[in-house]
């Protein structure tokens, strides 16, 4: 528009023919150029204020985004604060949990030590008494075992006397008888020898029979005592070794907690800093700086309008 006004002007200002040509062409140069200023100014406007709308949403947006950021750091802090209590809670139920068993474990292996002392107790006690009842019954069985075999020596010994006494009174009544026959001398010697030789050998086989009795008799009152000994040994290795005190049941430890250490304390600095409006431009200021452009263009042309009227005789001789 600007650039058909200053054609019309020239051309109205010098009349038509070349000088008209002239003038219109300068009108329409300077009227480009003011159009171009008046796009270029709005365009810059509209830049300007583009941009200051976008700085503002940004800032809007990081504002907020800053804001979400911290709420959440904040819940996060107390949802860790809930969590630590949560589980220090459970531990510690878990810990009474542990420390009732451990109690009721040991209440009854109390129970139990208690029992198998008295029953070990009780075991040796009769152990001691069977052990005293063999040893006492053992003595009973050598004893008795002497006793028989002192009366078996002592009958066969009485048997042996008797015998002696009867072969010694056969042997009498038989020299006796020989000599109640009237005979002497050597006949009757001979015979009277006889008589005797005969009974000593007898008596002879009867003290034999009576020291071998004794011999057997004393091997026998032997290993009865032998015996006996080894009854006692047999009686007393099955008798039991004397339990002793049993140790007593160690006392359960209560169950250790964890020691939880909370989340400290949010600070501002934790948050980071809080975001900042960017740089704005002045919308008038953008437009100013192209209509400068624009008239400084339009200066820089002047010389060459000035040439262009004075080759047409715009500005006389």
């Amino acid at each position: 528009m600007f650039m058909a006004l200053g054609a019309l002007l020239g051309a109205a200002t010098t009349g038509f023919g070349t000088g008209a040509l002239a003038a219109a062409s300068i009108g329409a140069g300077i009227g480009g150029a003011i159009d171009g200023g008046q796009r270029s100014a709005s365009a810059a406007r509209a830049q300007a204020e583009a941009t200051n709308d976008a700085s503002e949403r940004q800032y809007y947006y990081d504002t907020a985004a800053w804001q979400a950021r911290k709420e959440r750091l904040v819940a996060d802090r107390d949802f860790a604060i809930e969590e630590l209590i949560q589980k220090a809670a459970n531990e510690g139920k878990l810990a009474q949990h542990k420390d009732a068993l451990s109690a009721q474990r040991y209440a009854y292996d109390i129970q139990i030590r208690d029992r198998e002392q008295t029953s070990l107790d009780a075991q040796y006690e009769r152990s001691d008494e069977v052990y005293n009842a063999q040893l006492y019954y053992n003595s009973l069985a050598e004893r008795a075992g002497i006793h028989d075999e002192s009366i078996r020596l002592e009958e066969t010994q009485i048997e042996s006397r008797i015998d002696d006494e009867e072969l010694r009174l056969k042997a009498l009544m038989d020299e006796g008888e020989i000599r109640s026959r009237g005979l002497s001398g050597l006949t009757t010697d001979k015979a009277v020898y006889s008589v005797w030789n005969k009974a000593g050998k007898r008596i002879r086989a009867l003290n034999d029979t009576l020291q071998s009795a004794g011999r057997t008799s004393r091997a026998v009152i032997n290993e009865i005592k032998r015996d006996k000994e080894t009854a006692d040994l047999a009686a007393y290795a099955a008798k039991m070794l004397d339990p002793g005190i049993l140790p007593e049941v160690i006392e359960p430890i209560a169950t250790p907690l964890t020691d939880w250490i909370m989340p400290r304390a949010l600070e501002e600095y934790d948050f980071g800093p809080a975001p900042v409006l960017g740089a704005t431009a002045d919308p008038s200021a953008a437009a100013g700086r192209a209509w400068g452009t624009t008239l400084t263009s339009i200066a820089g042309s002047v010389p060459t309008y000035y040439a262009m009227g004075d080759k047409a005789g715009f500005w006389g001789n």
